[in-house]
């Protein structure tokens, strides 16, 4: 007798996104608007910060031995679409404000410790209870100070019209989204130089699925972090687009617009993302991935790490979802991963 197999992970939550953006407005057609973007240099699509801003630091919550604080700062973004540089300043103000939320111990550590910038994955509800679990777990597993930042449209970042985090951030609106993304690489480097600039303590990137993707492209694009970790993770944005189950959403309406993968794996490649490559050395990079991803291809996630000069990677047997619990063992893998590196970096 056979039984019928269970669905992959993977899909399953592909399903409870799709439920989820059902009860959401339908995508603006921005395809028209796009060409304001190709071509452009690097450094104008995906800028420096041209000065580190005043930030406040607030502390949220003390246990013994650990303290959580807020971190905050107006965003540098600026965006190049006319329209939606409009409509940025009229509908998403509570974007322009940057959150960071940091895990650190209450007393100085007996030994200077590297310090990780964490991006956390697309729709990521940002809980207390998850402040709780995975941020001060990660803290005392690593042994290191955590700073976690908001990506726009997330967390106290979310405008009001939207039903949740994230909903407004990565959609068939392609000017939003790449505003959003241009955004959200422009806040993670901010946030690092205003950490460098309080302390000169050494700081990693780190990230996990989206954010896993977005480690990889500041492995590109700022050469000031210490080393790179990023979690099942490539970034190919028009494979992901193709692969994502949580992106069905996304993939109709731009069929709708007369848009395929192919199309917009055009526009990026026209914005220059395909040829960003690391600018951190390759010792200093760690790729942990799952070889049973439907999120992000293993095989992408191979070609990646061959385009970048075979830095060391950590396969795990899991899902996309099943690497979730996989995490204290992977955060023991980084802990080693960065205890060796030299001058303890």
């Amino acid at each position: 007798m056979s039984f019928p197999s269970l669905p992959h992970p993977d899909d399953v939550t592909g399903l409870a996104a799709r439920v989820l953006q059902a009860f959401t407005r339908s995508s603006r057609n921005t395809l028209a608007d796009l060409d304001v973007y190709r071509g452009l240099p690097l450094e104008t699509m995906f800028p420096a910060p041209h000065r580190v801003p005043d930030a406040r630091v607030t502390t949220r919550w003390r246990l013994p031995g650990i303290v959580s604080e807020d971190i905050v700062f107006t965003s540098l973004h600026q965006p190049i679409e006319p329209q939606f540089a409009a409509r940025y300043r009229e509908k998403y103000g509570s974007v322009d404000v940057v959150y960071a939320r940091r895990i650190r111990p209450s007393a100085a550590p007996p030994r200077p410790r590297p310090r990780l910038l964490y991006l956390h994955g697309y729709m990521q509800p940002e809980t207390h209870l998850e402040e709780l679990s995975l941020l001060v777990g990660m803290a005392w597993l690593l042994d290191m100070e955590i700073v976690q930042l908001q990506p726009p449209y997330h967390g106290r970042r979310t405008p009001s019209r939207a039903l949740y985090g994230g909903e407004l951030y990565w959609t068939a609106d392609i000017v939003r989204s790449i505003e959003a993304l241009r955004q959200t690489l422009l806040d993670a480097r901010t946030l690092l130089g205003v950490l460098l600039e309080e302390d000169p303590r050494p700081v990693g990137i780190s990230g996990i699925s989206l954010g896993g993707a977005l480690s990889a492209a500041l492995t590109c694009l700022e050469p000031r972090f210490a080393f790179s970790a990023p979690l099942i993770a490539h970034m190919d944005l028009a494979a992901m687009l193709r692969d994502a189950p949580v992106l069905e959403t996304m993939r109709r309406e731009l069929a709708g617009f007369g848009w395929d993968v192919g199309a917009f794996r055009r526009f990026v490649g026209d914005i220059g993302w395909y040829d960003l490559a690391p600018v951190i050395p390759v010792e200093r990079i760690r790729l942990y991935a799952a070889s049973e991803d439907l999120f992000f291809a293993p095989e992408l996630v191979e070609e990646m790490r061959r385009n970048w000069g075979n830095p060391a990677i950590r396969w795990y047997p899991c899902s996309h979802m099943g690497f979730i619990p996989r995490l204290p063992l992977v955060l023991g893998e980084i802990r080693r991963f960065t205890d060796r590196l030299p001058d303890r970096a």
